[in-house]
C-alpha cells in the first residue's frame, strides 16, 4: 500500500495542506457532520473509486466509520484537538535518537525541578530547548522530520507556535539522565538560572538544595 503524506513542503520548506487536507475541509463544508454512504460522496464529489478515497480519508483520521460503507466526518474541533496533543507528547522524543543530546536552558529547569517550575512559554508557543552536537544538525533536522515533530534552530527567523524542540547546537554535549531523559548537569543549570534572576529567582533555593544534596 502506497503511504500519502498529510502535508508537502512549500519553496520554504513549511508544511502545506495536501489534496486530502483540502478534500476534509470540502466534505465538511458539502456534507456537515452528518452520516453519509458512498453514494453520496459519489454525487457530491465525483471520482473515479470513491469507495478508495473514502478508505483513505477514514486511514488518514478524517472520517469515522459508523458500519460498513457509512461515514461520518471527524469535526474539525476534535482533529485540532488530537494536533494539539500529538505536539504535547513529543516530550522526551530525542531519547528515541542515538545522537547526543540534552535538555537545556529553562528547559532543563523544568526538568531538574521536576516539573515544579516552568518560564519562557506563552498560550500558543512552548519551546522544548535541546543543546544537540553542531556537526549533527542536518541528522536532527531528519530526525524531527521523520517523527513529524516540529524543530527549529535557536535564533531562527521564523513563527513558532505550539511544541517545538529548539535546538542550541554546540561543540559538544555534556548530559545526565534525569527521570529517563538527558540533560545538561545540574550545576550548569544553576548557573544559568542565577545568571537571570528575573527569570528564576524563585526557584534559585531549590535548584541550590539540589546541589547540596548531591543530585548533581
Amino acid at each position: 500500500m502506497i503511504k500519502i503524506d498529510l502535508y508537502i513542503k512549500n519553496h520554504y520548506g513549511n508544511d502545506m495542506p495536501n489534496a486530502y487536507e483540502i478534500l476534509y475541509a470540502w466534505v465538511h463544508a458539502a456534507l456537515g457532520e452528518e452520516p453519509f454512504d458512498v453514494m453520496t460522496f459519489r454525487e457530491t464529489f465525483p471520482s473515479p473509486d470513491p469507495a478508495k478515497v473514502l478508505s483513505d480519508l477514514h486511514r488518514l483520521g478524517y472520517l469515522e466509520s459508523e458500519r460498513r460503507g457509512i461515514y461520518r466526518i471527524v469535526p474539525p474541533d476534535r482533529r485540532l484537538r488530537a494536533w494539539i496533543e500529538k505536539d504535547e507528547g513529543v516530550f522526551g522524543l530525542p531519547g528515541r535518537s542515538p545522537l547526543p543530546h540534552a535538555y537545556c536552558d529553562g528547559t532543563a529547569v523544568t526538568i531538574w525541578t521536576e516539573g515544579g517550575y516552568w518560564t519562557g512559554f506563552t498560550r500558543g508557543f512552548r519551546p522544548l530547548h535541546l543543546r544537540v552536537r553542531e556537526a549533527d544538525l542536518p541528522a536532527w533536522r531528519a530526525f524531527f522530520r521523520g517523527a513529524r515533530a516540529r524543530a527549529t534552530v535557536a535564533g531562527a527567523r521564523e513563527t513558532l507556535f505550539g511544541v517545538v524542540h529548539v535546538l542550541h547546537p554546540a561543540p559538544r554535549v555534556r548530559s545526565v539522565d534525569r527521570g529517563g531523559v538527558r540533560v545538561v548537569p545540574l550545576k550548569e543549570v544553576l548557573a544559568y538560572a542565577a545568571s537571570r534572576p528575573y527569570l528564576f529567582e524563585p526557584v534559585l533555593p531549590v535548584l541550590r538544595d539540589l546541589m547540596r544534596r548531591g543530585d548533581a
